[in-house]
């Protein structure tokens, strides 16, 4: 993974994953092997995890720069309001808040002037044949602004064709494209802006439905590209203003389905780049969206381990790998965190999961005739308790709530 870590997050993080893979250990064979087979999401995103690679493609003036600052929440790009600023096509490494993304702000195609940036191929497709192969983007964001939607698109969508299918045979893989309609503050009526800013307008929502028809319409008549188009087209306002410390002015935040973007790019993101992006993003949406998938995932484990026929023994796996998906969410959350802190929330919830851990032992003893059914019991117990724990582990990391907060809501969920 690339980056700095600069608050030892990732080394908690892999100290934590060698712990929880010695834990496995000490299980008989079958209950590892279950384990090992649902724990494999866990371990692509832990030990292979990387910074997302996003590719922006689209015209001059579509707005590229400008939605990865809304994406990010950071004034990552320049933005030039008439002429065309981003020069060579090359995967960029941005850092916001000690974490990075490699970003491929592409040359705006069908470009009338040279870009203010050095360039030295002749063409903004020549210039994104290099990048892409150099390194194989994980989505492409397709972007149109709302007002063009239907103004010379069609050699738009021949370039994207072609560097899409050169991609695709370098790096022998598919890639999504995600089609965005950018700038649709700009649709008429102009003086309207989005909710929360604006009561609903129908007028101004039915143009930007319109316009996001007529981008569809043209993508499904491509036949190549209609076949990697990962969603229907997300339209968007990317506006939005920082102050002189590159924070986001809250009075003058306009963005609008940026969240939903964020969402639709982190459903096609391969296992080892959506930790990443979660945090970067900075939407609560997007990082409860995987916590809440690393929540199930856990419990599955968590419920193999506890029907298995080893009393007490198995305590310290499960409490390993609890705290494995803890460290994880507040991983996720993009704040500072270490074991320390997650272990802060375990110690906060001691009294609830001392009563978890003796509900299970109580199952284990149900029907001491039939262990299966003590065991299975025992398991749906250990289920339940992880799936608690780690809604907790959301509500006090992600939600930013207390630890008293936390501790009533977890006792409510008992």
């Amino acid at each position: 993974m690339t980056g700095d870590d600069r608050d030892g997050s990732s080394e908690d993080l892999n100290r934590t994953l060698n712990l929880l893979l010695d834990a496995l250990d000490v299980l008989p064979d079958k209950v590892r092997r279950k384990a090992q087979a649902e724990i494999q999401l866990l371990l692509s995103m832990l030990q292979e995890r990387r910074s997302p690679r996003l590719m922006l493609y689209g015209r001059r003036g579509a707005g590229k720069s400008a939605l990865t600052n809304a994406l990010f929440g950071s004034p990552v790009r320049k933005i030039g309001p008439v002429r065309t600023t981003t020069g060579t096509a090359q995967w960029e490494i941005c850092t916001i808040g000690g974490r990075e993304v490699q970003i491929l702000d592409t040359r705006g195609v069908q470009e009338s002037s040279a870009p203010e940036e050095d360039d030295p191929a002749e063409s903004a497709e020549e210039s994104l044949l290099t990048a892409v192969g150099e390194a194989c983007p994980d989505v492409i964001a397709f972007l149109v602004k709302a007002t063009d939607v239907d103004t010379a698109i069609a050699e738009d969508l021949a370039i994207l064709e072609r560097v899409h299918r050169e991609t695709a045979r370098i790096h022998e893989t598919d890639i999504k494209i995600i089609p965005i309609l950018t700038q649709c503050d700009w649709l008429h009526p102009s003086d309207i802006r989005f909710p929360p800013h604006d009561e609903d307008d129908e007028e101004k929502q039915r143009n930007v439905n319109e316009a996001a028809s007529v981008l569809l319409e043209h993508l499904d008549r491509n036949a190549y590209l209609s076949q990697h188009v990962a969603c229907d087209v997300v339209p968007t306002s990317a506006l939005l203003f920082f102050d002189s410390q590159g924070r986001i002015n809250k009075r003058r935040d306009y963005r609008w389905n940026i969240d939903l973007l964020a969402i639709k790019i982190q459903e096609v993101l391969p296992d080892n780049a959506q930790i990443e992006f979660a945090r970067l993003a900075q939407f609560r949406k997007v990082q409860k969206r995987l916590a809440k998938r690393i929540v199930t995932a856990t419990s599955v484990i968590c419920g193999a381990v506890g029907a298995t026929p080893i009393p007490v023994a198995d305590m310290p796996v499960l409490t390993g790998i609890q705290a494995t998906m803890i460290i994880m969410i507040a991983y996720i959350s993009g704040s500072e965190v270490s074991v320390a802190a997650s272990k802060e929330l375990l110690v906060g919830l001691g009294g609830n999961i001392g009563a978890g851990f003796a509900l299970r032992e109580i199952a284990r003893g149900i029907l001491k005739v039939i262990p299966v059914a003590g065991n299975a019991a025992s398991g749906a117990v250990a289920v339940a308790g992880t799936k608690a724990l780690g809604e907790a582990a959301i509500f006090y990391f992600i939600d930013k709530k207390s630890l008293d907060d936390v501790r009533r809501n977890f006792r409510f969920g008992q």
